[in-house]
């Protein structure tokens, strides 16, 4: 098999501590024999590697890796599928991406063996660019052992200190948030590529833009990237929210303008913050990271224009809305359904399954809710502490009789469902009887010349409200959406 290795040349100060360690090798679980081989292949040639067997799965990593991690040159990831969805994998390579980041270079510490035949899980996009194929064990190591030489500091020193400020009006981490790490890593890409321009030319800045349906986690995804890539942001994390607000640009101005001022007083400038205190503040502050949460539907592009965002210079802005308003315009990171695993493992965190059948239940039920974020901890926390009384292979008889629990588990969806054309509504409706939520450009030409409306024109408002994506010619419809346009079941005691 050949395998790509990724070498950069690094950059910063040589005076500080002695590393303990020229190497930090990272890898999944399932790759430790691997690991092992090159550890004593490594280790043989003098090169000075960490290697520690006991990987956890699903979990962050621990102080004692951290240590070890914080002492060493450089870090050396293999870079297989597995490694790209395990939480520890994915914690170690953010550190050490930090740290680069701190010296000007994000992948300047960072070593990539890739196994695969494809690159396309690997995140950020930057470690795409292979440099080398290693189809040798010796020229591997010799390659390895040049690379870490030429590093001086350990990854500690280019570390911040202290964690910077952290002034969003959230808690911190979210609790059992799981996996999203590709999603992760292209909001981090797309709110530093305009630092890149040669190698990719960008019109917008660096405003992202990060929407999704109601409940599919992009207020925890933005949440738990402003909190795991903090040291990226020394000037700290500013959040504002408009929730409540409405689509009349007045009244957004007023709204934005409000929680300005309330973050921080200095920004009244003549009874209102205005444009010029936002370029000054990005000149003068060190790199900070404000977002801008419930943007309410029906608001797009026009909000850059109207709003006072602070959106140049040294500062980043993510912008969170549902509506898939942003798309010709800005870099969009989508939150869409959870991967399989994921939306198992959200499950189980709050309910284990009884037995094999029972786990399966809770697969089919996870996919019949289209993995949607929300629904499922609503099923979770309704299933929590009713062992004996509920289990997976029954809540389904129980989401279809109950008015109830369908009204909390599609409780998001509502406002989406109010809001569309009877052709949308039509179309969803299509879907459930034909048992399928994808649509090939050949059905789609069918239909349009029997239905008594625009087709095309209903995909792109329901693409638009997050409820649709457009893979090549086909189109697909959220599964959850789809469920929560059936007719209401008949309320009853649960």
């Amino acid at each position: 098999m050949t395998t790509s290795v990724q070498v950069v040349s690094p950059k910063g100060p040589t005076d500080l501590p002695e590393p303990k360690y020229d190497v930090f090798l990272s890898f999944a679980g399932p790759d430790r024999s691997v690991g092992r081989r090159l550890a004593e292949n490594l280790s043989t040639s003098g090169v000075r590697v960490f290697f520690d067997e006991k990987i956890e799965l699903f979990s962050g990593i621990t102080e004692s890796i951290r240590e070890a991690l914080s002492e060493s040159k450089t870090l050396l990831a293999y870079y297989s599928t597995d490694y790209a969805r395990r939480p520890a994998c994915q914690h170690e390579l953010m550190l050490a991406i930090l740290a680069g980041e701190q010296e000007g270079d994000p992948c300047g510490r960072i070593m990539v063996l890739n196994p695969e035949p494809h690159t396309a899980h690997l995140r950020p996009v930057q470690l795409a660019d292979a440099k080398f194929a290693i189809t040798d064990d010796d020229e591997l190591v010799r390659a390895i052992a040049k690379r870490a030489a030429v590093v001086d500091t350990p990854i500690g020193s280019a570390l911040p200190d202290s964690p910077p400020s952290w002034h969003a009006q959230r808690v911190g981490p979210v609790r059992r948030f799981l996996g999203r790490y590709q999603e992760l890593w292209d909001l981090h890409t797309a709110l530093h590529v305009a630092e890149f321009p040669l190698v990719d030319e960008t019109a917008c800045g660096a405003f992202v833009a990060v929407s999704g349906l109601p409940g599919a986690g992009k207020t925890a995804l933005v949440t738990t990237y402003a909190w795991r890539f903090t040291a990226a942001y020394p000037g700290g994390v500013r959040w504002l929210s408009l929730k409540g607000a409405t689509a009349e640009p007045g009244d957004l101005r007023r709204r934005l303008e409000t929680a300005m001022v309330e973050l921080d007083p200095r920004q009244r400038v003549r009874g209102r913050p205005g444009a010029a205190w936002a370029r000054r503040s990005a000149r003068a502050s060190p790199r900070c990271l404000w977002v801008v949460d419930d943007i309410p539907a029906g608001v797009g592009p026009e909000l850059l224009e109207a709003l006072p965002l602070p959106g140049f210079g040294t500062t980043r802005v993510i912008l969170i809305s549902e509506d898939d308003a942003f798309r010709d315009e800005l870099p969009v990171v989508r939150v869409g359904p959870l991967p399989a695993h994921d939306a198992a493992a959200l499950l189980d965190a709050y309910r284990l399954p009884d037995d094999g059948e029972d786990r399966i239940a809770r697969d089919e039920l996870a996919a019949s809710l289209g993995h949607h974020a929300a629904s499922l901890v609503t099923v979770g926390k309704h299933l929590c502490d009713r062992h004996g009384l509920a289990s997976y292979r029954t809540f389904a008889g129980d989401l279809a009789a109950t008015g109830s629990i369908a009204g909390a588990v599609f409780a998001p969806a509502r406002g989406v469902l109010d809001r569309m054309t009877p052709g949308e509504l039509l179309l969803l409706t299509l879907a459930e009887q034909l048992s399928t939520t994808t649509f090939s450009a050949a059905d789609l030409t069918g239909m349009n010349r029997l239905a008594p409306f625009d087709v095309g024109a209903a995909l792109k408002m329901l693409r638009d409200r997050s409820a649709a994506i457009r893979v090549g010619t086909d189109w697909h419809l959220d599964p959850y959406v789809v469920h929560a346009a059936r007719p209401a079941p008949p309320h009853a005691a649960i």
